[in-house]
């Protein structure tokens, strides 16, 4: 079986039912959906954010890549909760897309870790 296959099956059988809102268009499928632990801060628009002091959690989003994702667009509904892709890359084998990778934010009102510092 190959790597592909693999990952594709891995994601359909162990992943969360979610739903995808883009562009007026809504997709169900399968993924994982999970908060990011403290150690992976990093990430988020390459700034660090000092333990206690970013208090908008994170969640980490991994997918078919059949269903790109759009940043500041795309919304992710999940076991009850809905949230907003921030950052998302598609990973890729030699030039094949393997699967879509993401962070994401609840989604809702802006708080102050969307505004830039002064």
């Amino acid at each position: 079986m190959s790597i592909f296959n693999t990952v594709g099956e891995t994601i359909k059988k162990y992943g969360s039912r979610v739903t995808i809102s883009q562009n007026g268009d809504r997709v169900n499928t399968n993924a994982f959906v999970e908060p990011l632990r403290y150690r992976n801060r990093i990430y988020i628009g390459g700034q660090y954010h000092a333990l206690g002091q970013n208090r908008r959690p994170k969640y980490l989003y991994i997918g078919s890549a059949d269903h790109r994702l759009i940043e500041n667009k795309s919304v992710i509904e999940a076991q009850g909760s809905r949230y907003i892709v921030k950052r998302s890359e598609t990973y890729y084998i030699k030039d094949y897309p393997l699967y879509e990778w993401a962070i994401l934010t609840p989604f809702g009102d802006r708080t102050e870790d969307d505004y830039g510092s002064d």
